[in-house]
């Protein structure tokens, strides 16, 4: 149902046993043609009925939705997808139960090795960076950023950089514009879940230079944008190393 539990078996060779995804999966181009099961708060239990699966890949969101199926007599496997090795957990989880541990154990060592700790060279230090998950295009108000615990947390961290919501009470908090000010970033991440035209992300990035308190030239605004950028699942290589260079280019004067 989640794009992350759907990509994750997909990457583990399990394609052709999916019978339907949930209605976000946008990864890869072959489960965008299976039948769409709903989302988290409207799910399509008539079609999964209909589907006969013999197993239902879950997260630990969709415990009610895990409830309804398994009175439904359908097995649930539930996977959390939170924490960055939470990713590779859930591809041995998954594997295990599908008999193809080999396969599991090959992509979580794989995993393991593509997101081990990859410190950013001396001259970028240890920048203070504001992680901001989702806002309205043309707006600065209601910002959601990657707080504590997350994997984009973790991802940051990995890199030797310090998350600016790092003492946030809620893993993905919701704040003003004027609390992203007092945070005092050096760096600003605008993560996208689609990619963007260049002149796409110059609008996200002009957004920024209007704010008063936010010093010109001081806070350097980036962009990573692509239909990986907020998926916790296989693809999160892709992720680090596109937030590597994204820290990199915004040091460079």
């Amino acid at each position: 149902m989640a794009p992350s539990a759907a990509e994750l078996v997909f990457a583990l060779g399990l394609g052709d046993r999916v019978v339907g995804v949930g209605e976000y999966v946008a990864w890869p181009p072959a489960a965008t043609k299976l039948p769409r099961l709903g989302g988290l708060l409207d799910p399509r239990l008539e079609t999964v009925v209909a589907l006969h699966p013999d197993l239902a890949v879950l997260l630990p969101s969709e415990r009610e939705l895990g409830e309804r199926l398994t009175a439904l007599g359908i097995d649930v496997l539930v996977v959390p997808h939170e924490t960055v090795d939470d990713v590779a957990r859930a591809a041995r989880a998954v594997a295990a139960r599908a008999g193809v541990a080999a396969a599991g154990e090959r992509l979580a060592r794989s995993l393991e090795r593509e997101l081990a700790p990859m410190a950013l060279p001396a001259r970028v230090g240890h920048p203070k960076v504001l992680l901001v998950a989702e806002r309205e295009r043309g707006q600065l108000a209601q910002l959601l950023l990657a707080g504590p615990g997350t994997f984009l947390d973790e991802l940051l961290r990995r890199l030797g950089g310090t998350n600016a919501a790092a003492d946030a009470p809620l893993a993905w908090p919701q704040v003003s514009l004027e609390e992203v000010v007092a945070r005092r970033p050096d760096v600003i991440v605008e993560l996208q879940p689609r990619a963007l035209s260049a002149a796409e992300a110059a609008a996200l990035r002009a957004d920024w230079r209007r704010v008063p308190g936010l010093p010109a030239g001081a806070v350097k605004v980036t962009v990573v944008a692509g239909d990986w950028a907020l998926v916790p699942g296989p693809r999160l290589p892709i992720l680090y190393r596109e937030l590597r260079r994204a820290l990199l280019a915004a040091s460079t004067p």
